[in-house]
């Protein structure tokens, strides 16, 4: 097995949080690289010619991040407006539309080159993903399962986008990414991304880091064909959650409010596993795969929606 580490954990411990059942021919550990609920690690790329593989490419399928380009500035942000998005996400809850919990978010961009206001949706399939985790032994039905959950949630995306054109006017899709799916290539082997973004050299892809932290529009460079043609999907947690508490107990949250608009009625208590705490900066990801992207537009966070 071929490993490729570009996260800043060390060998040994990346070897621990392979599945013991896997057989992999490469897999590469990008600067997200976190264990998590799923069979495999978040942020990796694993090319395999298991033939059944299909067990370890469950869990949120199709989560993804879609980014847009409004028509307005970044100081028409109001929280009136942010608070009518908000109701409308809560009125989707158990449908399309639906932001759902953990670290998805919503966020509102402003660039650093004075470009219009951004938005960067990151959500995924919701319950609809269980949907193929009983059919990994029957693979015809489990891709098409798998891909009807992956167009749900990018329809999920699409209608929260719906939810931002309804109050701030046109918005423009600049890019919609999904990072957790698989791809089966002519010679029967599989590429399952956990965490991670299929894109080939050109391509561009987006990188945020919490949720008062930067984020990074990026374009694939040649290089990246070495590593599964796969990219970060964030810069991934430093911590679990469960060690989150004692930092969460400390951390001016009243301060973050002065910072960056969040809607009324995300009470404190439902940020403290997601806080900028518990995620590593964008530049320390950066750094670590410079080699395979280049920056294209930083952006700050000006608003941030999760936990609805």
């Amino acid at each position: 097995m071929d490993l490729v580490n570009l996260s800043a954990e060390p060998v040994g411990k990346l070897h621990s949080w392979i599945p013991r059942e896997l057989e992999a021919e490469v897999i590469v550990f990008l600067p997200d690289a976190c264990p998590g609920k799923s069979p495999l690690p978040t942020g990796t790329a694993v090319l395999t010619r298991q033939k059944d593989w299909r067990k370890f490419a469950v869990s949120d399928c199709g989560c993804g991040m879609r980014l847009l380009r409004s028509t307005v500035l970044p100081s028409e942000l109001d929280l009136a407006r942010w608070d009518r998005i908000a109701d409308i996400l809560r009125s989707n809850k158990g449908g399309l539309g639906d932001l759902g919990g953990g670290n998805h978010f919503l966020d509102a961009l402003e660039p650093y080159d004075d470009g219009p206001l951004h938005f960067l949706i990151h959500t995924g399939s919701r319950n609809e993903s269980g949907h193929v985790d009983d059919l990994v032994d029957d693979p015809a039905r489990f891709d098409a399962e798998f891909d009807r959950v992956v167009g749900w949630a990018a329809d999920n995306r699409a209608t929260i986008h719906d939810a931002i054109s309804s109050v701030f006017g046109k918005v423009d899709l600049v890019l919609d990414l999904p990072h957790n799916t698989y791809q089966l290539l002519d010679d029967g082997a599989a590429i399952i991304r956990k965490g991670s973004v299929h894109v080939a050299p050109g391509d561009l892809s987006i990188l945020p880091s919490h949720m008062s932290g930067d984020v990074v529009l990026v374009r694939a460079t040649n290089r990246v064909a070495k590593i599964l043609n796969s990219i970060s999907h964030g810069t991934g947690r430093t911590m679990s959650r469960g060690d989150c508490k004692p930092l969460a107990d400390s951390f001016d949250f009243t301060g973050l409010r002065k910072r960056i608009m969040i809607p009324t009625g995300v009470n404190d208590c439902s940020l403290r596993t997601d806080g900028p705490f518990a995620y590593r900066d964008l530049d320390e990801c950066m750094a670590l795969i410079d080699d395979y992207v280049e920056p294209v537009t930083r952006f700050g966070v000006i608003g941030y929606m999760g936990h609805l």
